[in-house]
Formats: structure tokens, C-alpha cells, sequence
């Protein structure tokens, strides 16, 4: 066995050799192959649009700036809409990348204030970004007119994206003005490829400055002055309109020779072919053959759906034989007509098997079904209480739950927001009023799957409870007859009431909390006495004795006389 395996290496050696050795006395007497077309490379740009984004081999792409200012033209209404543009320098990501990226947020209004709350995920990391307030005038006449978010020098409407590509954006702000059937407010946010800021411009369009995604504000329902609007950016693509401000590469053709020139060069091969040693011609024959029995390469069948849509596909071939019909099969997930109902849950990259059958042999096929997920936004299906609007005594507590579910099984994560300060994390929350509540509140429930989120808000109104003042205890009082008795009454209230006092005893003379009895040898005695201290609603009242002891007073001289 060892000496047979010893014979066919050196049969292989010798074989090798001969052909390395043909190739060389081919090129000896014939002179090197004719070269293949050399391709250029492309010195110009387009915008993409459409089914291109869907494209795997599009998607893998290098994405370039354009070399000089390249104008909007979402609704393609100039004679160059797509391009080709000159080229500009790389932007050192795919397009696939550029097109991750995904927001959300609030834009809520409260009368003449409003205010944004954005959070973003995969933008381009550690990166300079502008949010712009645009307004957009629709067709048959576009226009657009770029105006920055907050400040109108542009001071506050930029942020910088973290190493991962996440980022935040919040602003206090002149509501928008409200979208319309002709004009729309749009609120954009670009990229800086070159790490600057423009102020009140959002600098050059395709150069520098690329709107990455945006919200297009929908007509207002009502005439409401209170409101909040859930925001979720989207890209050019995902909005059905051609990417604006990054590009791709055109394929340009490889160059080709005259065609004068391919003719000689064939009628040389020709002759040559004619003079070749037969040895040499059968090894290039050998290889010419190699060559006719490889497969051509299948061009991969892609099929990309979002979740919740039908595939359903429709197979074609041809039997060379003509003399019986075809039938198909599909594996799972497809049933045995092609079709599969996806659902949410489903996303993720499916390969199914497609075989045609004559009866007597078959061929088959594979396709790559990519299920994109289908983002919903979570729902809060009960909460309680079912009342929007509540009142409560300061002191009493009211207990708040929400019960929320997500159609892509997403994990949700709760926020609960007393007045705008975090106070929960959990799917309830107790609110405890206390003596110094009153007052209107706002308790609002967020419930988020990561990207999108579903809101409850409640108002509820605490009533003032009035606090009876606290007035400090009075002992009981001895004294004796000639005496000056004087009470000083002290009191407090926790509410900050105005107080007054009061006297049961009318002996005592009173001056504000200060009261004064002046006993005489009359006065001797024991007495209960009372003093009140009132807020004007409630009145605290103190009760203690007050014992004046008799004085033993010397008998009086009245007059003296000369008995008789």
C-alpha cells in the first residue's frame, strides 16, 4: 500500500512538472496570454433609493461624501435627483451601518412651552451630531428651510455620540409650529463627518454635513394646548425616499479594446493554434474543457420581509424534456405551497430549500429569507386608577398600576415620574401625600421596550388639610391674695397660620398671648381657667387652676374715744 501511494505521488510530481513546462514552452514560442480588461476605478457617486438598500451586496458597500455641496432632493424633482456626483472622501463605514441607526422620544407642549427628550443607538461612534427644526414645504413646489433646535445661534442643538454609537438629546423650547397638509415641521438629525459645528447652518449637505435620520411631525388631531407626540426617527430609506447625504460608488465598465484589435489578436491566436506541438495543444484543450464543465455560479435568491408580511414564493423552471409537469416542495418554514404567515418573533435569517421534480429527477435551490424585526410600540392595556383626574386630602395615599404587553416580546422596563423626578422603577407605585402636597400633581407611567415607549399620565390634586395650632402646656397656678398673676400663652402652627388667643376668665386682662390679673383681698379662691389659640379655623384650648389663698389682713383702728 505505502509503495502504491509512493508511485502516485511521483506520478502527480511528474505531471505537474510537464504542465508548469508546457505553460513555459507555450509561452516561449506564443508569447503571454492576451491580459484581461483592467477595471478603473470610479471617480463619481450616487444616491441610493429603494430596492438597492434591500440589496445584501448594496448594504456591504463603502459609503463616500460627495466632493462639493450636493442640494436635497427628497421628491427627485431636478433633472440629476440620484446622481452621479464626483466623488468625495470615505466615511469609514458600510452602508448597512449608516442605515442602523434608530431614535426615540417625547416632544411634549404645555401651552408656550414644549420640550424634547431623545435617545439614540447606533450613530456613528464618538461623533459630532446638530438636531435641526426644519420646516418642509411639500410638493408640487418643495422647500425647505433648516433653522436649529432651541437657541437660533445654534448654541444649544448639538451632542456628541459615545464609543458604541448611543447618544442623548434634550431641549426646552418654542413649541413647533403644527404641521399642515401643504407644509410639515421636521425635526432632523445630521452627522458632521468633519467633527464641526455650523451655528445657525447645518454646514455643507453631502460634503461635511449628512442627515442621518429624521421625525416628520404629524397634523395635530386637535386644538389641544397640552400634548406629548412619541417620536421615532426613521432614515431616508425607511421613509420610501432616496438616501441624501452619503453615496455610493458607481460601477463603472472595465475598459475594452478596439475592436480591430481583438480581431488580430484572434487570428494570431489562431495561426499560432494551428503550429502548436500536439502534446501542448491537448493539455490547453484539457484546460478549455476544465473550464466549459464548471457550473456558473448562481446568483444567491434573497427574499427580505418585516415581520406580521406573507412569504410567498412562486418558483419557476423549465424541463428540457417538455413531456411532464413540475412539481415544487419547500422546507420549513414554508409549507408545501410556498408560503409562510411570519408573525412577531420571527426576525432572524432563514434558508429554504426549493426543489422542482419532473416525476424522475430533481434540482433544487436554496433561498435566504430574511424576517426583519417589526418594531411596535408597547401597549398599556389597563391601568388604574381608571380616572385621569384625582383628588385627595394631604395625608392620604393613592395607589397607581399599569399592566402593559409588547407584540414583539420584547422585555419592558417601567419608569414612574412624580412631577418630572424618577420616583419607581416597578409596574406600581404609591403616592403618599404629606401636609405640605397641596396643590395639583402630575404622576405619569412610562413603559419602554428599549426603543419605543407607551405613556399613562394622571393628575391628582391635593387638598389642603388644615393643622390645629399646638399651644404649650400651662401649669396650675397658686397665689395669694394682692398678687399679680400673669400668663404669657405660647403657640405654634404647622401650617404658618396667623394665630390668636383667647380667655375664659374675664379677671384676666389681655394683651396678644399675654395675660394679667391683678387679685386683691377680695379675690381668694380657686378657679378654672381656659385659654384658646386659633388659626381661624381650629382653636387648641389649654384648661388649669388657678388658687388665690386668703391674707390674713390686722385689724383696723377706726377710732378712739374718752369712755364715759
Amino acid at each position: 500500500m505505502m509503495a502504491f501511494k509512493m508511485r502516485g505521488l511521483a506520478i502527480l510530481l511528474i505531471i505537474s512538472v510537464f504542465l508548469l513546462s508546457s505553460c513555459e514552452v507555450y509561452q516561449t514560442l506564443y508569447g503571454t496570454s492576451p491580459q484581461a480588461p483592467v477595471k478603473t476605478e470610479s471617480t463619481k457617486v450616487i444616491r441610493v433609493e429603494g430596492e438597492q438598500a434591500k440589496d445584501p451586496a448594496i448594504l456591504a458597500k463603502e459609503v463616500y461624501a460627495a466632493a462639493s455641496p450636493t442640494q436635497h432632493d427628497l421628491f427627485k424633482t431636478s433633472q440629476n435627483p440620484l446622481g452621479p456626483f464626483d466623488k468625495g472622501k470615505p466615511l469609514g463605514f458600510t452602508l448597512e451601518k449608516w442605515l442602523a441607526a434608530s431614535g426615540i422620544g417625547i416632544y411634549s407642549v404645555d401651552g408656550e412651552n414644549a420640550e424634547m427628550e431623545f435617545s439614540f443607538k447606533n450613530l456613528v461612534p464618538d461623533s459630532v451630531y446638530t438636531v435641526w427644526c426644519s420646516r418642509i414645504k411639500l410638493p408640487p413646489e418643495p422647500e425647505v428651510q433648516d433653522k436649529p433646535c432651541g437657541a437660533e445661534d445654534g448654541s444649544q442643538n448639538s451632542f456628541k455620540s459615545d464609543g458604541k454609537g448611543s447618544g442623548s438629546f434634550s431641549l426646552k423650547l418654542k413649541p413647533l409650529e403644527p404641521s399642515t397638509k401643504e407644509t410639515a415641521s421636521v425635526i432632523a438629525l445630521a452627522y458632521h463627518s468633519d467633527g464641526q459645528t455650523y451655528g445657525t447652518s447645518p454646514g455643507d449637505f453631502g460634503t461635511s454635513s449628512h442627515v442621518h435620520i429624521f421625525f416628520m411631525m404629524p397634523e395635530p388631531t386637535s386644538n389641544a394646548t397640552k400634548f406629548e407626540v412619541p417620536i421615532k426617527f426613521v432614515s431616508h430609506i425607511d421613509a420610501n425616499l432616496p438616501e441624501q447625504d452619503v453615496f455610493i460608488e458607481v460601477e463603472e465598465k472595465a475598459e475594452e479594446k478596439p475592436e480591430e484589435e481583438v480581431m488580430e489578436k484572434e487570428e494570431e491566436m489562431a495561426e499560432k493554434e494551428e503550429e502548436k506541438p500536439a502534446v501542448i495543444g491537448e493539455v490547453i484543450k484539457a484546460e478549455e474543457k476544465a473550464e466549459m464543465e464548471e457550473k456558473p455560479k448562481e446568483k444567491p435568491v434573497v427574499i427580505v420581509v418585516q415581520e406580521t408580511e406573507l412569504v410567498s414564493l412562486s418558483p419557476k423552471a423549465e424541463d428540457p424534456d417538455k413531456d411532464s409537469s413540475l412539481a415544487f416542495t419547500f422546507t420549513s418554514p414554508l409549507n408545501e405551497n410556498g408560503v409562510w404567515q411570519t408573525t412577531y418573533g420571527d426576525s432572524g435569517e432563514y434558508t429554504v430549500t426549493v426543489t422542482a421534480s419532473d416525476g424522475e429527477s430533481t434540482t433544487s435551490r436554496d433561498v435566504l429569507v430574511i424576517v426583519n424585526k417589526k418594531e411596535e410600540v408597547p401597549a398599556i392595556d389597563s391601568a388604574k386608577p381608571i380616572e385621569s383626574g384625582l383628588a385627595v386630602d394631604e395625608t392620604e395615599s393613592v395607589d397607581f398600576s399599569v399592566s402593559a404587553s409588547d407584540l414583539n416580546n420584547d422585555p419592558l422596563a417601567y419608569s414612574w415620574k412624580l412631577d418630572g423626578v424618577d420616583v419607581s422603577s416597578e409596574d406600581k407605585y404609591t403616592y403618599r401625600s404629606t401636609y405640605e402636597d397641596a396643590g395639583t400633581h402630575t404622576i405619569k407611567a412610562d413603559v419602554s421596550d428599549g426603543l419605543s415607549s407607551a405613556s399613562r399620565i394622571w393628575s391628582v390634586e391635593v387638598k389642603n388639610v388644615n393643622r390645629k395650632p399646638a399651644l404649650e402646656r400651662i401649669a396650675d397656678i397658686k397665689a395669694k391674695e394682692t398678687d399679680k398673676i400673669v400668663i404669657t400663652a405660647l403657640a405654634t402652627d404647622d401650617d404658618r397660620d396667623s394665630i390668636t388667643y383667647s380667655v375664659s376668665d374675664n379677671r384676666f386682662a389681655q394683651e396678644d398671648n399675654v395675660f394679667t390679673w391683678q387679685t386683691g383681698y377680695d379675690s381668694a379662691g380657686t378657679y378654672e381657667v381656659s385659654i384658646g389659640a386659633s388659626d381661624g379655623q381650629d382653636k387648641t384650648e389649654q384648661t388649669f387652676t388657678v388658687v388665690v389663698e386668703n391674707v390674713n389682713r390686722p385689724p383696723v383702728i377706726t377710732d378712739i374715744v374718752q369712755k364715759k
